[in-house]
């Protein structure tokens, strides 16, 4: 049986390759103003044979937006499963006898899910294996769909406790969706310096899926809670048909690719049960911290599963940075995690510190404003959810011309001045909101806020993919989920500790699932501790935007004429 790939054939001065090694290290390294002595002859080659892609491809150029379209869809439904839920809590726990301990645990477990497993899928996109990469993000179509079946097919006898395990199964699936979406489109927008364009409609794509999933929670739930989970069947068996017919990595014949069966013997098993144990127990900790349940939040139990914790996140450290990694480096025995990728300056502005800062303050900003419109303002959780519509659709109409214009003027500019009005709009908001405040004053003040993310949020995405190498795709974008599911943890850490700390349990899971309003005995102590939220996200926001200051003006890699056939001279210039 035939490879069903995309292919390229021999190009022009491909056999010239061995003897430009020299020239084409030396000129990609000024390219991409880092050092990359850790570069290989076969790593330079697969950056020329994709930098040549647009002119020697047999692939329709249309092909790509076919390609993106999937992507976008995969990410649409991924963020809206994680939102369209809360509004179904209550049926949930009313319709399949789930308790609150449990329910917390039906809408965490799918975010744990992705955040657990999305390093294995980066590690793996990046292992060289042939036609990896599309071949994970149709998977993940069909895990996802399945997983949502199974979801909606869930019975009352179990508790809840089947759904659960559903749960993680569609996690799964959206784990192999958002771990190579923004690869896969990289890789094929890249030639045509589109880089940012595709990486901004991704994120408006991310966004609608945000403020749309609890209006369709809403709207789906009034028929049976089951249609919250059937509604994405007819969508994903779309996005799996259409990634099996057109979504297929390009080969490239002068790249000797992986096996799997040398992938098994080399992999790094230390390093990835450290890390994935590490990211469970991390969750379980906080979140039984946070939510009381039996003997798992007794003191000696968390205690306990801390300590073991801190033990295998320091083995996982020592694997990574000294045993497999450092000056003991070998790629034949790469470990789980390449922390070559943290001495990239640019890397760490935007996946690091764009994926963990940045999104414990979209979060903080998302949950506070759920507390605030569930509590004060006395509504549900589907009007809350609409009331929250401003800052996604300041996101989507923002995202996609500023991944336009990344793509020709620069970044820095972009994402600085974004982060600046993110900042002014939440340094506002404690200011002027209280209770009573009119809902057209705190829309705008959203509203502009959801711009300045949408303004830093394509470009960064972008740029964190054009200055690393092709191979390396794979375990960027994985990371920066990681760290954009892990902050999501630790907003929910901090607006329960700090915004209805001194509310009673009963009371928290009233508003949090029900809404409607708090008692007027709690209302100081609640808005007081919103606006130290507040306080909190400006304060994450600020240093965000300073460090986009340290972002390229230029795109990191220049365009060839494309009237002119690429050398290996002009080559590495967009390589």
């Amino acid at each position: 049986m035939t490879d069903k790939q995309e292919y390229i054939g021999p190009t022009a001065g491909a056999s010239s390759l061995s003897d430009s090694f020299t020239n084409v290290a030396e000129s990609i390294t000024d390219n991409m103003g880092q050092k990359l002595e850790h570069q290989s002859h076969e790593q330079a080659a697969l950056d020329i044979e994709m930098a040549k892609a647009r002119k020697s491809t047999q692939e329709p150029p249309s092909r790509r937006w076919i390609v993106l379209a999937i992507a976008t869809l995969g990410a649409l439904f991924v963020s809206l499963q994680g939102s369209a839920l809360i509004v179904a809590l209550p049926d949930l726990m009313k319709n399949l006898n789930i308790d609150f301990a449990t329910i917390i645990w039906v809408l965490l477990t799918y975010t744990l899910a992705i955040t657990a497993t999305v390093p294995l899928l980066g590690y793996i996109g990046d292992a060289g294996l042939k036609g990896i990469r599309c071949r994970m993000l149709n998977l993940g179509f069909f895990i996802f769909t399945l997983g949502s079946l199974l979801c909606g097919i869930s019975q009352k006898k179990y508790n809840g406790y089947d759904l659960l395990g559903y749960r993680v199964v569609q996690g799964l699936g959206g784990a192999l969706l958002f771990a190579n979406c923004f690869a896969v489109v990289a890789d094929k927008f890249y030639p045509y310096n589109q880089v940012g364009l595709a990486s901004g409609i991704i994120n408006i794509a991310f966004a609608a899926g945000t403020i749309l999933g609890p209006v369709i929670g809403g709207a789906t739930v009034t028929a049976s809670w089951k249609w919250v989970f059937f509604f994405n069947l007819p969508f994903g068996a779309v996005g799996t048909i259409a990634g099996i017919l057109f979504c297929h990595d390009t080969i490239y014949p002068n790249v000797e690719y992986a096996t799997f069966s040398k992938l098994v013997k080399k992999f790094d098993y230390t390093g990835f049960v450290s890390l994935t144990t590490s990211i469970t127990l991390l969750f379980v900790v906080v979140v039984s911290a946070i939510f009381p349940n039996g003997k798992v939040s007794e003191n000696g139990a968390l205690i306990g599963m801390g300590v073991a914790l801190g033990v295998l996140f320091i083995l996982f450290l020592v694997q990574a940075m000294y045993v497999r990694g450092g000056k003991r480096f070998d790629p034949e025995r790469a470990p789980f995690m390449d922390f070559r990728l943290f001495s990239n300056q640019i890397f760490n502005n935007t996946v690091v510190l764009g994926g963990l800062a940045g999104g414990v303050a979209r979060t903080n900003l998302t949950f506070s404003f759920i507390f605030f419109f569930q509590g004060p303002y006395r509504k549900d959780p589907l009007m809350a959810g609409i009331l929250l519509i401003p800052f996604g659709l300041g996101i989507m109409l923002a995202g996609m011309p500023s991944g336009k214009m990344a793509d020709t003027l620069g970044f820095r500019y972009l994402c600085f001045f974004g982060l600046a009005l993110a900042s002014i709009s939440t340094l506002i908001m404690p200011l002027v909101i209280k209770p009573d405040t009119n809902t057209w004053v705190i829309s705008a003040l959203l509203l502009v806020d959801g711009l300045g993310w949408g303004l830093y949020s394509s470009p960064a995405a972008s740029i964190s993919l054009l200055c690393i190498l092709p191979q390396q795709r794979a375990s960027s974008s994985s990371l920066r989920i990681m760290f954009t599911m892990l902050s999501q943890m630790i907003a929910i850490v901090i607006c329960f500790k700090i915004i209805i700390a001194g509310m009673p349990q009963e009371a928290v899971e009233e508003l949090f699932i029900y809404g409607g309003g708090i008692d007027e005995i709690y209302m100081d102590s609640f808005m007081s501790g919103w606006r130290v939220v507040c306080w909190i996200t400006f304060g994450i926001t600020l240093v965000c935007c300073v460090c986009a200051w340290a972002l390229p003006l230029q795109p990191v890699f220049a365009k060839p004429e494309p009237e002119l056939e690429p050398e290996i001279s002009s080559v590495t210039m967009e390589a």
